[in-house]
């Protein structure tokens, strides 16, 4: 099998390119490629556990603890009572949280078009279903299709 045939390799490649994309554009914003998806998540779902947001990133909950101390810190996130459950906390999105993750938004945006520049739109469409039934193949998870 050749390289070029070997599509966890070009999966893996893909990903550390895209990674190393989004790492350089986030860079004003001063948040990791990780820490912008945990926003997005804790953002799309108007607040969730760190057990779910660990289960949806395939990331241990100690690594989630950390991600969302250091947004914490930041003011971009806080922990509150879960109302379904007082025994668990609910991460959610400040305000400030939402102003720097449009931002990022952009910058990510823009990378990605740079990153995705020799795909059309049709091909962009066609990944983006391909690797949504690859992530998400039940409907349940945190991750989005967007």
């Amino acid at each position: 099998m050749t390289t070029r045939e070997n599509i966890g390799l070009l999966l893996s490649l893909a990903s550390a390119r895209g990674v190393a994309s989004a790492t350089a554009a986030l860079r004003p914003v001063d948040l990791s490629t990780r820490s912008y998806t945990l926003l997005e998540l804790v953002i799309d779902s108007g607040g969730t556990s760190q057990r779910e947001l660990a289960d949806a990133l395939r990331l241990d909950p100690s690594q989630i603890v950390a991600l969302v101390d250091g947004l914490e810190e930041r003011g971009l996130a806080q922990r509150r009572p879960n109302p379904e459950d007082r025994r668990q906390k609910s991460v959610v999105a400040t305000t400030e949280g939402r102003k720097v993750f449009r931002q990022a938004r952009k910058l990510i945006d823009a990378s990605l078009e740079e990153f995705l520049g020799d795909l059309d739109a049709d091909e962009r469409d066609t990944l983006r279903a391909l690797l949504t039934r690859i992530v998400r193949p039940n409907r349940h998870s945190l991750v989005n299709a967007g």
